[in-house]
């Protein structure tokens, strides 16, 4: 056999394994694993928070360094599915109370600390 054999059988080989890459998504299992893996937890309900699930709430400034954060809940514990408590102090929230949090923006952006509902720290809710 000549060279030629040889990288005609080599090109065809290439070929066939590049149609073969282009058949099988490996791209799409990896796309599902990442919007499937939990990105978080609700602190009312405890609920894991997937891709494109959030909480609700709404944020105040305090001066320039803190943010008073009054979270109202995620889709799962808004919607009634979920038993909502408060973090701190266990007992029942209902469904139109709120939790305060503080966090500082120079520190951390997404670190939150929980300080509890009207019951347990109502100087939060003045």
């Amino acid at each position: 056999m000549s060279d030629t054999y040889f990288i005609l059988i080599g090109l065809v080989l290439g070929l066939l394994t590049f149609l073969l890459y282009m058949l099988v998504p490996l791209r799409a299992k990896r796309r599902k694993e990442e919007e499937d893996r939990i990105r978080g937890y609700c602190p009312l309900c405890g609920h894991a928070l997937r891709k494109g699930e959030r909480i609700r709430s709404n944020q105040l400034e305090i001066g320039k360094s803190d943010l008073r954060t009054y979270i109202k809940g995620c889709p799962f514990c808004l919607g009634g599915k979920g038993s909502r408590k408060c973090p701190v102090c266990k007992k029942k929230v209902g469904k139109e109370d709120m939790i305060v949090a503080f966090s500082n923006p120079e520190e951390d952006k997404r670190k939150l600390r929980v300080m509890g509902c009207k019951n347990c720290f109502s100087q939060g809710f003045d």
